[in-house]
C-alpha cells in the first residue's frame, strides 16, 4: 500500500479510538455482560447488514495485535466450501474479554485492543472481496463481554445480543487447539458437579468448536491433537460429567502456518521496530496502526500477555 494512502486509512481511524473507549466505558458501567460497540460498515455487504444470520462465527481473542493467524481462521471459517456445513445466512463476531480466565491485562489498552479489531475487520474484510470466488464477505461486528468461559460468553450473547442477533443463531466458536483444550478443562468447571456437565447448555444449544490444529513442542504433533479429542469420544471424559456426542459438535481444521503466528512475536517485533517482521505477520493496516500509535514501545519483555 502507498505511504499516503496508508496515512489516509490511519487518520480515518483515529475518531474511532475515543468513540469505542467511550462506548466500552458505557457497557463498563451497566449490568450488561454482552454488547456489540461497532459494525464496520462495507457498502458492498451493507444489503446484509440486517439480515438476521442462522450462524454465528466467532473469533474471540484479546487481539493483542490481530496478526495473520486471527485472519488465516476466519477465512478458512468463510471459505464458500466450508460454508456449506452451516446454515446461513453468515455473520462474523470479533470478540473481546474484558475478564480473561489465564491472562492479565497488559500492553495496549482496552480502547486500543478494539480500535485494532476495528482495523483488522477492514482489512478483512477487504481481503474477503479481493477473493470472492473463494470467500464469503460477511457483516463483522465488534463486541465486547465481561464473562471469560466460553459457555458464559455464549449465553451472554444468547440472553443479550438479541438486537443484533434475532433467533439465536448457532455459534462457531473459531478457535486453536489450545483453546480446545481448556474448553475440556475439568478445572475450569469447579463449581458444577460434575464439572462438565457446565458445558451442556452449550451442547443443548447446538453450538460448536472449529479448531484449527497446530503441532507444537507443547501439545504434539497432528495425530496427538486429534487424539486428545478421541479421548471425548471413547468416553474417557465421562468421570467429569462429558458426553462423548460433544465430540461430533468439533470439527478438526487442518494446521495452518499462517494460524500458527503469536501476537508476542509481533509484539516483539514491534519493541524491536523491525517492521518488516511486523508487516508480515500482521495486516496491512493493523500493522501501520502499531507503529504510528507506538502501541509497543514499552513492552521490553515480550512475555505472552492478554
Amino acid at each position: 500500500m502507498k505511504e499516503d494512502t496508508m496515512a489516509s486509512r490511519l487518520a480515518a481511524f483515529r475518531p474511532i479510538v475515543a468513540e469505542l473507549g467511550t462506548a466500552l466505558t458505557t457497557f463498563q458501567q451497566s449490568e450488561s455482560r454482552f454488547r456489540v460497540l461497532k459494525t464496520p460498515q462495507d457498502p458492498s455487504i451493507l444489503k446484509h447488514s440486517d439480515e438476521a444470520p442462522k450462524t454465528l462465527f466467532i473469533l474471540d481473542s484479546s487481539f493483542n495485535p490481530p496478526s495473520i493467524a486471527h485472519q488465516a481462521i476466519a477465512q478458512s471459517a468463510l471459505r464458500k466450501t466450508t460454508c456449506k456445513e452451516f446454515t446461513g445466512s453468515y455473520r462474523l463476531l470479533l470478540l473481546f474479554a474484558t475478564m480473561n480466565a489465564d491472562k492479565a491485562p497488559s500492553a495496549a489498552s482496552f480502547d486500543q485492543r478494539l480500535a485494532l479489531m476495528s482495523i483488522f475487520a477492514g482489512d478483512l474484510l477487504e481481503s474477503l472481496k479481493q477473493n470472492s470466488h473463494e470467500y464469503h464477505a460477511v457483516p463483522v461486528d465488534i463486541g465486547v463481554t465481561t464473562v471469560p468461559y466460553y459457555t458464559d460468553k455464549s449465553a451472554a450473547i444468547e440472553n443479550e445480543g438479541q438486537t443484533w442477533y434475532p433467533g439465536k443463531p448457532k455459534h462457531i466458536h473459531l478457535v486453536g487447539f489450545d483453546t480446545l483444550t481448556r474448553f475440556f478443562a475439568a478445572k475450569y468447571y469447579q463449581k458444577f458437579d460434575p464439572p462438565f456437565s457446565a458445558l451442556n447448555p452449550y451442547s443443548d444449544a447446538g453450538h460448536r468448536l472449529r479448531v484449527t490444529l497446530r503441532p507444537d513442542e507443547q501439545y504434539g504433533d497432528v495425530d496427538t491433537q486429534k487424539a486428545f479429542l478421541q479421548k471425548l469420544a471413547d468416553g474417557e471424559m465421562d468421570k467429569d460429567g462429558a458426553n462423548r456426542k460433544w465430540a461430533s459438535q468439533v470439527g478438526l481444521v487442518p494446521p495452518n502456518p499462517r494460524a500458527g503466528v503469536s501476537s508476542t512475536k509481533i509484539r516483539k517485533a514491534a519493541k524491536a521496530q523491525n517492521w518488516n517482521e511486523v508487516e508480515q505477520l500482521t495486516m496491512p493496516t493493523v500493522a501501520g496502526w502499531v507503529r504510528s500509535e507506538k502501541l509497543y514501545d514499552e513492552d521490553d519483555k515480550g512475555a505472552k500477555m492478554a
